[in-house]
């Protein structure tokens, strides 16, 4: 029995060839890599259908770069902050991670900042380094989800033990 529990990536360059598309579309490279299952979108969409999803997701990675927040500073923070909101309305503890240049932390608001995981700049790590940190973090939060008898008679039927 294998239960997925895919890390959920918000690009909207998720599939374009400039250095922010390449740049996340490695970093899930990184991730499928070392075992963990990705989706990646490129819009917010529906706010409450992405809340809804959020109990098959093990985290959460927000992308947004300095062009979004020059071009359209305002509706992109106001994007962010009511996904955010939503998510968190449902799911206190799922781990949300921002991704974007160094300059874009300086144009998010303190009340969007507290409620991250972390803040991944764009091209200060590599791909792997990165992953390995967020899947870290998104295990942690995975084990914390089943009560400890249920977790340990999955491993035991996981093991194949026959009484």
């Amino acid at each position: 029995m294998r239960f997925h529990f895919p890390v959920i990536i918000i690009d909207e360059d998720f599939r374009s060839e400039n250095a922010s598309g390449l740049g996340i579309r490695a970093l899930a490279e990184a991730i499928k890599q070392e075992g963990m299952d990705v989706l990646g979108v490129t819009s917010y969409g529906d706010l409450s259908s992405f809340a809804q999803q959020q109990s098959r997701a093990s985290a959460f990675i927000l992308s947004v770069d300095d062009e979004e927040l020059a071009n359209e500073e305002e509706e992109t923070i106001a994007e962010l902050r009511g996904f955010v909101e939503e998510i968190r309305y449902k799911n206190a503890e799922i781990p949300i991670f921002l991704h974007g240049e160094t300059r874009t932390s300086r144009h998010i608001p303190n009340d969007i900042l507290r409620e991250l995981h972390g803040f991944i700049h764009m091209h200060e790590d590599t791909p792997e380094f990165v992953a390995r940190h967020i899947i870290r973090e998104a295990r942690s939060y995975l084990d914390s989800l089943a009560p400890p008898f249920f977790r340990a008679l999955v491993g035991y039927a996981q093991d194949g033990s026959y009484s």
